[in-house]
């Protein structure tokens, strides 16, 4: 339940939406103070009726915050941190976060791209283009969307044909690190039924971490070389039918760093702390900082995504039915310099330096949504899903040449399969008062061959809500959520069957969530204020385990155990005048391990007790992570952005904007080691907007002035060791991954 010691935030929360106004949004003022309509549950409403915490931003939002992809939701989004590594994407939110990644390592935060599942985190990192909006909902929504959402969701929605007539745009932008964008969008009706729309982008940077091994800019890490095309046809027969079609597919060409992050931080030697790379090779160069490494070998990350989605839906007066299906192809392939360092050779027979994978996934769902306008609302739907994907490792020839091999440890079959039926219901009681319940329930099979579980479960979510007044909602809710359960690698399996150990499967993970909130409209619609409380209950969480498998960490899985996490969120959008937007979000977070065990870590020595022999064998085998805190869980988290849009007269509009976050320390791995450890600091942008109010715009922006590096990603894990200056003795290493230093850019939009 909620904890007691929030009652004083509540009350907090409670007085700070007391002033009254009227319901109706502010006529006059910017785009960016529009009523935004959501489909956080299956239907169009306001994002203000929804009994949910849900950050909802409109396209002209998206412009100003500089949203490209999800890393930079985490700005204006309370309490929800972008964690990253390679082409992985590992989001936390609310005491959850991402540790295992690739084709099995399933997000905790679900993104869904035009209601379509985003199963894997290497996929989460595509391109936004030409979007009517994001929602972004906060905590467990397993009733409606299903398993892995047990953090919360993302929908990202682009935008539709428009049937009024031709337009598009052309957008040009340059950078540093020799940066290039070019977008073009062109929607085009070819008749009263049918339009189309086409949005083609091209997106292509040097490196922002500096190879000090060699001259030049062609092996400095995190380049970029990224096209995306997508293109939509709706259909409208009727005013009852609606078929949408849609075709996307996009490529990724960089200099990646590396999968667990590309620095090596510090670590320990039997038990002792040292910094830096504590295990490299002789001879080997120290890392000059965040963004100045030196390594001898190439790293890259090669992504190609191909999907197709129908979407249909037909109104049959009493309700809606919605039917979508959609398939998907995948084909990544990252690796990296796996010493970290300028010394050492691929020519080392089975070095492991990254993994290959390809995926097909098939998705349906079918909906039934009530058109009623009376006292009961429904959503019946059904869903399947099934993916088959292949991946192995990465290695060399083992012929001394250095040569780069796919495949070279074999195949990992890996299948996964989700049906679920699903029913939610809003009754008003009055006039005021509605009650909402949902239920679903999932079964979900996984594995590979040898390795295969079936898991059944039933979600659930309760919610109350009344309307205090014509602009004020309060509401309460409790649900369910989980993230579902896996299977290993054959090859990790095997080492540590060795040990004694059965690591072929681990269980899902699960959570039963509380909230209460506010939402509220004031001064005639130009003030927003909405917080929530929340508290959730985690139980069976997955624990990331390292083993040396072929002279390399190799990661698993296994059921570590609980989390409480609890907290306070508030976030708001004021425009005072027609000409000032002000927007911001603030977040406290309580979270921590409770009984929470994993295999012990070699190196580490006893941690202040934390690593223990269980079994008598004068080993110690067991890890435990009571007390600490997640990663990516700051206690506090504060956002701001604030524009004016000086009046030029004939010569248009010109908004100056400033935008800003604040985040206390937090450790970026979930074992709270020195090394691990991110400071509390401070992010700037600015931007400068030229609009000439007809159909041109010019852009100008500085990002992370302060030019701070932030660590995203770290973890801490047992390398192998031949070779290096470290060989025979206990090490735990730890690596880490920073975010992006200062950038600046000037993008050009022509509107037609």
């Amino acid at each position: 339940m909620i904890k007691t010691k929030q009652g004083d935030l509540m009350a907090l929360a409670v007085a700070m939406a007391t002033f009254a106004g009227s319901v109706a949004f502010a006529d006059g003022t910017s785009a960016l103070m529009e009523e935004v309509v959501v489909t956080a549950d299956k239907r169009s409403e306001s994002v203000q009726d929804v009994s949910a915490s849900i950050t909802a931003l409109n396209s002209d939002m998206l412009a100003r915050a500089g949203i490209e992809d999800v890393t930079r939701l985490e700005h204006v989004v309370p309490g929800m941190r972008m964690g990253m590594s390679g082409n992985e994407a590992r989001i936390a939110m609310r005491g959850t976060r991402s540790n295992n990644v690739g084709t099995e390592g399933e997000p905790t935060v679900g993104i869904f791209q035009d209601g379509i599942y985003v199963a894997t985190s290497t996929q989460a990192l595509g391109s936004y283009v030409d979007l009517e909006r994001i929602e972004v909902l906060r905590g467990p929504q397993g009733t409606l969307y299903g398993r892995n959402t047990f953090g919360g969701a993302i929908n990202v929605i682009s935008k539709a044909p428009d049937f009024n007539g031709v337009s598009g745009s052309i957008t040009t932008l340059f950078g540093d690190k020799d940066r290039r964008k070019m977008q073009g969008i062109l929607n085009y009706p070819l008749s009263d039924e049918l339009a189309v729309r086409l949005v083609t982008m091209t997106d292509a940077h040097d490196g922002y971490i500096t190879n000090t091994y060699k001259e030049g800019t062609d092996d400095d890490l995190d380049n970029q070389d990224t096209t995306y095309v997508r293109l939509t046809t709706a259909w409208r027969p009727s005013d009852k039918l609606e078929a949408t079609l849609r075709y996307s597919e996009s490529s990724k060409d960089t200099n990646s760093t590396a999968i667990w992050g590309y620095q090596q931080v510090g670590g320990y030697v039997d038990g002792v702390l040292q910094e830096g790379h504590v295990y490299q090779k002789a001879g080997a160069t120290q890392d000059h900082g965040p963004w100045q490494v030196s390594r001898n070998e190439s790293s890259a990350a090669v992504i190609d995504d191909k999907s197709i989605t129908l979407d249909i839906t037909y109104d049959l007066d009493f309700a809606s039915v919605r039917f979508t299906h959609n398939e998907t192809e995948f084909d990544g392939l990252q690796f990296y310099d796996s010493d970290y360092s300028d010394a050492g050779s691929l020519s080392d027979a089975g070095k492991f330096i990254g993994w290959v994978s390809t995926q097909d996934d098939t998705s349906t769902e079918l909906q039934l949504v009530s058109n009623s306008d009376g006292d009961l609302q429904w959503t019946l739907g059904y869903y399947m899903f099934e993916q088959d994907s292949d991946w192995g490792w990465v290695g060399s020839d083992y012929s001394g040449n250095g040569t780069i091999v796919e495949w070279i440890w074999g195949h990992n079959e890996y299948v996964s399969e989700s049906t679920a039926i699903y029913g939610n219901a809003t009754y008003s009681i009055s006039e005021s008062l509605r009650v909402t319940a949902g239920l679903r329930s999932n079964e979900d099979k996984k594995g590979r061959v040898g390795a295969r579980n079936t898991w059944d479960d039933t979600l659930w979510k309760a919610a109350i809500e009344s309307d205090i007044s014509g602009d004020m909602m309060v509401y309460a809710s409790a649900s369910t959520g989980f993230r579902a359960g896996g299977a290993n690698s054959a090859g990790i399996v095997a080492v540590l069957a060795e040990e004694g150990i059965d690591a072929k499967l681990y269980d899902p993970e699960f959570v039963t969530a509380y909230e209460a909130g506010i939402k509220t409209v004031m001064q005639d619609g130009r003030l927003v204020l909405n917080a929530a409380l929340f508290s959730n209950d985690y139980s069976d969480m997955h624990a990331q385990s390292f083993v040396v498998l072929n002279n390399g960490a190799a990661e698993y899985t296994m059921n570590g155990g609980q989390v409480d996490a609890s907290g306070l969120e508030v976030e708001f959008q004021w425009a005072p005048t027609d000409k000032w937007y002000i927007s911001g979000n603030f977040a406290y977070l309580d979270a921590e391990f409770g009984t929470y065990d994993m295999a012990a870590l070699k190196g580490l020595g006893a941690l202040g007790g934390r690593q223990v022999d269980l079994d008598g064998d004068g080993s110690l085998d067991s890890l435990s992570l009571k007390g600490y805190a997640p990663a990516l869980s700051p206690e506090f988290t504060a956002g701001f952005q604030v524009s004016y849009d000086i009046d030029l007269g004939e010569m248009g509009t010109l908004t100056p904007m400033f935008q800003g976050t604040y985040t206390s320390d937090y450790y970026a791995f979930d074992i709270n080691v020195a090394p691990a450890k991110q400071d509390a600091h401070t992010k700037s942008d600015v931007r400068l907007i030229w609009d000439s109010g007809k159909d041109l715009r010019i852009e100008a922006y500085i990002l992370n002035i302060e030019d701070e590096a932030v660590m995203n990603r770290a973890v801490v894990f047992g390398p192998g060791l031949s070779g290096t200056v470290a060989e025979g003795k206990s090490v735990a290493s730890v690596q880490s991954n920073w975010s992006r230093p200062r950038t600046w850019g000037v993008g050009i939009t022509y509107d037609f």
